[in-house]
């Protein structure tokens, strides 16, 4: 009779350990891949944030805007997609050949795929911006006529 207790007793803690095993490999794999979307968002996150300012602005050298342009383009080469990878290829082919190129392709690409990796609805349209190169009272006289761009929802 103690044979038997002793095998059912050690097949009982051998299927728990298998189970932990199992349970503990998978959650650590899991943990594994959150860290890594969880960290190539971010990156591509601050990416699309360093772009956006770039986007649109005068080229001067040294400007603290073209070097986190640099570390964006970088980053990307690193995080993003095939797709946004060779974006940043042509960017930088087309800005080598005319000292100019859009950075809306790949900014583009870039919200589509964080809004879908956040679950955001997806948007269709083209980026926009909005540049206040001389401070409040060049985006006022730029406005159009009956308009203030002040403060957002101000009338004049």
């Amino acid at each position: 009779m103690s044979d038997s207790v002793s095998i059912s007793n050690l097949i009982t803690v051998g299927v728990a350990l298998g189970g932990w095993l199992a349970v503990h490999r998978f959650s650590a794999w899991r943990d594994r891949i959150n860290h890594k979307r969880k960290m190539q968002t971010d990156f591509l996150v601050t990416a699309f944030q360093h772009l956006a300012n770039s986007a649109n602005r005068p080229f001067a050298p040294g400007a603290e805007h073209l070097k986190d342009m640099e570390s964006a383009l970088a980053d990307i080469q690193l995080f993003g997609s095939k797709k946004q990878i060779l974006l940043v290829e042509d960017f930088a082919s087309e800005f080598a050949q005319a000292n100019s190129a859009s950075l809306d392709p790949l900014l583009n690409s870039l919200r589509q795929d964080l809004r879908k990796e956040l679950g955001y609805e997806q948007i269709n349209s083209n980026v926009k911006w909005v540049r206040f190169e001389g401070g409040v009272n060049a985006a006022q006289s730029a406005a159009p006529e009956g308009r203030s761009a002040g403060k957002p929802g101000s009338r004049p």
